[in-house]
């Protein structure tokens, strides 16, 4: 055997040298930052009920091995509607989760949270966005490096509004759901659709299909938080992406997530 026909088997060995200098497990010490609250205010009005009974989390972030999420409890949270009718939010002792059961929702009403915590008031003003039925649901099999299951859910955009929108799909296999966002710049008025496809997919699965109106700011701040997570908004959320909470205390001291409000529609099909 010559030298030329050593030469690649010392990349092998290199690399079988790494892994097994790689064994030992290492803790990266990583600095920890001043913890910020996390306001967790999704507003959603699910078609065919009242939309009374409604839910806000309330959290701070944590460092990175922390393997629970302090929950801040004791605060005050309101959200207040253009008429000054308020609906209060009582907490879940311990939990957290501040409860309504009397919340009003009306379609493109326009609505005011207030959240304080301690000696700070945290507010944001959105729009409660509406949304068309899912009207009827698609299955094919792509030959995509297999035989894959797509199922698509099709609904019918108003042709009369500038309208954006965001899916939720959740299946037994997905450890978190996934989200898609679609507008009408270019559709207006238009049957749309959103598909799903995953090679875990198979005949009897059930497959959970939600469907939010949204406004155009949530989806500009929901596009960049998709980007930086790599789709999983349950990941650590980028503390430079801003949403629309507003510290009126101290204006350094900000507060992530996002106050929503969105119509809903949600359908579960089972595969064929």
């Amino acid at each position: 055997m010559n030298f030329q026909s050593l030469l690649p088997i010392f990349p092998a060995i290199a690399v079988a040298l790494l892994f097994t200098a790689c064994e030992k497990v290492v803790d990266i010490d990583l600095d920890t930052a001043e913890p910020r609250l996390v306001i967790d205010a999704a507003i959603s009005w699910e078609k065919g009920t009242d939309g009374a009974n409604q839910r806000i989390r309330l959290s701070t972030t944590t460092d990175y091995y922390a393997t629970e999420i302090p929950p801040v409890s004791g605060a005050t949270v309101q959200i207040s509607n253009a008429a000054g009718q308020r609906f209060d939010f009582v907490e879940n002792p311990g939990t957290g989760e501040y409860l309504c059961t009397d919340f009003v929702p009306e379609l493109h009403g326009v609505y005011e949270l207030r959240v304080t915590v301690g000696d700070q008031v945290y507010t944001a003003t959105e729009t409660l966005m509406p949304v068309p039925e899912i009207t009827r649901i698609e299955q094919r099999v792509l030959d995509i490096f297999g035989d894959n299951i797509e199922v698509r859910f099709y609904f019918n955009d108003d042709g009369t509004a500038e309208n954006y929108y965001l899916t939720e799909i959740q299946t037994d296999f997905l450890l978190f759901p996934s989200y898609g966002l679609l507008d009408n710049q270019y559709t207006q008025g238009n049957e749309l659709f959103q598909p799903f496809i995953d090679e875990e997919l198979d005949s009897g699965g059930e497959i959970q299909m939600r469907l939010s109106g949204i406004s155009r700011q949530f989806y500009s701040f929901m596009a960049l938080i998709l980007a930086a997570t790599g789709g999983n908004p349950f990941s650590t959320p980028p503390a430079n992406i801003r949403g629309n909470i507003v510290n009126q205390t101290d204006a350094g001291n900000v507060a992530l997530g996002y106050f929503r409000l969105s119509e809903t529609d949600t359908v579960t099909y089972v595969v064929e």
